[in-house]
C-alpha cells in the first residue's frame, strides 16, 4: 500500500480543525501521513494539531509564522513523502473513502491527477449543494481533449495529484494572494497527460463560512488579486502558445472570475460600489465580446437570471432573491430541528 500525503494549512479555525482531522485519521486506506501546517494562528489551532500529533504516529505539525494559504501549502508539499498528494482545508471535512477511490483511480489510469465531486455547506443555514465536475469516468482524459476542464472550479482540494507530476511540473501556488488555486490548477490541467475522474459520489465536503477568504468583503483586494490571477493565467496561456486554442475558455474564466462572481458579491454588500464598474470595465478590456462566450449557455437557470437582472442594473432584485433563499434556508434549517 503507497504513502498518501495529505497538507491541511491551519490558521484560526480552532471551531473546526478536530472535525477535519478526525475525517483524515478515519480514512479506509490506512498508509497516510497528515501534516498539519500551523500557519501561525493566535487561536488554539495549534495546541490541538499537537495533541492529535501526539495520539496518531501518522500525523506531523509544522510551526511557522504567518504566510498565507499559498505558504503553508507550498511548505506542506515540501515535506511530503508519499506517492499522492492531496490538499486539504482545515476548516473541512471529507469522506472515510476519499482516499482509497482516488489512489485507484489514479492506479487505474496511471494518471496524473484525479479530479472529484464535492459538496458546499453552508455553515449558518445548513445548506448542502453538490458540485458534479460531469467528466469521463471510464478512461483518462487531457485538457486538449476535454477543453472544457478549464471552465471547472480550479479548488485545490477537489483533486489529488501524483506527487512526482507535481513536482516535475515545477508549478507551485503563488504566494502573499488570494485566489491562488486559480492561479495554479489551469497550468497543472494544461501539464497533465492523463487525469481521471471520480464522479459517484461527493467525496469532500467544503465549509462556507462568514469570515473565510472567499467571504471577504475587501472588494479593493479582491479585484487587485483578481486581476493580478487572471493576467497571470493569460500571460502563462500565451507563454504556451495556447492562448489562441483555449481562446473561449479562457475569456470565460475573465467572465466568470474577473466579472460575474465579483459582481455578485459587490451588489449584496453595496450596489453603488465603484468597484462593480472597475471589474467589468477590465473584462471588457482583455475580452470586449465576453458577454457573447458560448459558455454561458450552461449557465444554471438561477445565474441565467441574475446575469439578466445584472445587465439590466436591477440589483434590488437581485438582493430580494438572495434574501428569499436564505430565508428558505434558515426554515428548512430549524424545521430539522
Amino acid at each position: 500500500m503507497k504513502l498518501a500525503s495529505i497538507v491541511v494549512p491551519v490558521y484560526n479555525i480552532e471551531n473546526y480543525i478536530e472535525k477535519c482531522i478526525e475525517s483524515l485519521i478515519s480514512q479506509t486506506y490506512k498508509n497516510i501521513e497528515v501534516i498539519l501546517v500551523d500557519d501561525g494562528a493566535t487561536d488554539n489551532s495549534g495546541r490541538i494539531c499537537d495533541l492529535y500529533a501526539k495520539k496518531d504516529s501518522r500525523i506531523r505539525v509544522l510551526h511557522k509564522e504567518n504566510g498565507g494559504l499559498s505558504d503553508a501549502r507550498n511548505k506542506g508539499a515540501r515535506e511530503c513523502k508519499g506517492e499522492y498528494l492531496f490538499f486539504v482545508d482545515g476548516d473541512d471535512t471529507v469522506s472515510p473513502v476519499l482516499i482509497e477511490k482516488t489512489v485507484k483511480k489514479c492506479e487505474e489510469i496511471n494518471g496524473d491527477m484525479v479530479i472529484f465531486d464535492f459538496e458546499s455547506v453552508e455553515a449558518d443555514t445548513g445548506r448542502r449543494d453538490r458540485y458534479s465536475f460531469q467528466l469521463p469516468e471510464d478512461r483518462a482524459f487531457t485538457l486538449s481533449e476535454l477543453p472544457e476542464l478549464l471552465l471547472k472550479t480550479p479548488a485545490a482540494w477537489c483533486r489529488m495529484y501524483k506527487r512526482s507530476f507535481w513536482e516535475q511540473s515545477g508549478i507551485r501556488y503563488p504566494e502573499k494572494i488570494h485566489y491562488e488555486d486559480l492561479a495554479t490548477t489551469p497550468r497543472m490541467i494544461y501539464q497533465a497527460k492523463r487525469i481521471g475522474y471520480i464522479g459517484e459520489e461527493a467525496l469532500y465536503y467544503y465549509m462556507l463560512r462568514q469570515g473565510s477568504i472567499m467571504r471577504s468583503n475587501d472588494f479593493e483586494r479582491s479585484y487587485r488579486d483578481r486581476t493580478y490571477v487572471l493576467d497571470f493565467i493569460k500571460n502563462y496561456y500565451q507563454e504556451q502558445k495556447a492562448d489562441r486554442k483555449y481562446c473561449k475558455e479562457l475569456e470565460y474564466i475573465f467572465f466568470e472570475h474577473g466579472y460575474f462572481v465579483p459582481s455578485k458579491e459587490i451588489i449584496l454588500e453595496n450596489p453603488k460600489s465603484p468597484w462593480l464598474k472597475k471589474f467589468e470595465d477590465y473584462v471588457q478590456k482583455n475580452y470586449p465580446g465576453f458577454l457573447k462566450n458560448p459558455y454561458i449557455k450552461n449557465l444554471s437557470t438561477k445565474d441565467k437570471i441574475l446575469l439578466a437582472l445584472m445587465k439590466r442594473k436591477m440589483y434590488f432584485v437581485m438582493n430580494m432573491l438572495s434574501g428569499a433563499r436564505k430565508k428558505k434556508d434558515l426554515l428548512k434549517q430549524n424545521d430539522r430541528r
